[in-house]
């Protein structure tokens, strides 16, 4: 083939221009990427800052938690224990409503461990909102759960009772019937009572720390949907 006059330099200046567009492009890619990455901004700093204050906060209230819920599960334990000392004092009604209290005792101190265990370790490298919906879970007062094991727990507690209060009630009168809604309306006045202190003592000490997870899943929602 023959060469004409010129061709060799055409083709290393396409060579150089090829190349030098090549540049550019890798230019213009750093300068994008360099746009598009996101500096931390004040408003990132200050949510980092409550976001640290926050979890500090709900870590002394878990182990607070925790220390409530071990003495409450002990003094059930207690109670269990009095009432198998005392079971042969008993004898007929009044016995298996001693069994029925203990065992509902002793369901209620396994109830009352396991609900308040902390949460683990792993929970607080969990992505921001998953965390805090898992704190909202843990400092919520009663649950769907809840609900149904206490429940179950006082139906327990209130037939060993009934039965015991019954049976001793029942050598001073022998109407059965008005023993029974007595002792049924007397259990549930005292379980409304048990609510109502305890939801007024739940907000006490954990209404404000709920109210700032609250705002805090809010004012991340409120960032990404801004940056997004």
């Amino acid at each position: 083939m023959k060469v004409m006059p010129g061709q060799g330099y055409t083709g290393s200046k396409i060579k150089l221009n090829e190349s030098g567009r090549k540049n550019m492009e890798l230019d213009d890619f750093k300068k994008k990427k360099e746009q598009t990455t996101v500096k931390p901004t004040t408003e990132d700093k200050e949510f980092e800052e409550r976001m640290n204050l926050l979890i500090c906060l709900f870590e002394s209230d878990q182990k607070r938690q925790r220390r409530i819920s071990i003495f409450w599960a002990a003094i059930l334990l207690m109670l269990s224990f009095s009432y198998l000392s005392l079971k042969r004092l008993h004898a007929g009604l009044s016995d298996a409503g001693v069994l029925i209290t203990i065992t509902g005792f002793i369901l209620g101190a396994a109830y009352v461990y396991f609900r308040y265990k902390p949460l683990d370790p792993l929970s607080y490298s969990l992505p921001v909102p998953e965390f805090l919906s898992k704190a909202k879970n843990k400092l919520a007062f009663l649950n769907l759960t809840d609900w149904f094991i206490i429940i179950t727990l006082l139906m327990i507690l209130g037939t060993g009772g009934g039965f015991i209060l019954i049976e001793s009630l029942l050598k001073y009168t022998d109407n059965l019937t008005l023993l029974i809604i007595i002792w049924i309306i007397f259990f549930i006045s005292l379980c409304i009572f048990g609510f109502w202190a305890g939801k007024r003592n739940w907000k006490k000490n954990y209404g404000d720390l709920l109210e700032k997870i609250a705002e805090m899943k809010n004012s991340y929602s409120g960032n990404h949907d801004t940056i997004e």
